[in-house]
């Protein structure tokens, strides 16, 4: 809770979110025995911004933590292109070289001679 003086001599405090669900849940507990007045008074709220925080509420300001929010999964609208066939295979150790394509054999040459394993 934070404390603020500003020109009017009046005292703004400012509370956390937890705290305000937490005055809100205290009074919907109490609220066939007390009125908002009273239970304003009790905890030093502005009876104003009590019924603010309630508007927040039921508007969705205040959605507490740990709740699942409902997701729905499409198709891609693109579909990932799958790779070509594999022409063939070379397995050195735990070396694997996929050719998609016929290539000269200067190519895997060169491709063995750049592996260092």
């Amino acid at each position: 809770m934070d404390y603020q003086n500003i020109n009017t001599g009046r005292k703004i405090i400012f509370r956390s979110k937890q705290e305000i669900l937490r005055l809100l849940k205290e009074f919907e507990t109490i609220k066939d025995s007390t009125s908002v007045a009273a239970f304003c008074k009790s905890h030093g709220v502005p009876s104003g911004t009590f019924y603010t925080w309630q508007k927040h509420q039921r508007d969705g300001k205040y959605v507490t933590q740990g709740k699942f929010i409902e997701l729905s999964v499409e198709e891609p609208i693109i579909p990932v292109p799958s790779l070509p066939k594999v022409f063939a295979s070379l397995c050195i150790g735990d070396l694997k070289i996929n050719l998609h394509q016929q290539v000269e054999a200067d190519y895997i040459g060169l491709l063995l001679n750049n592996y260092k394993g």
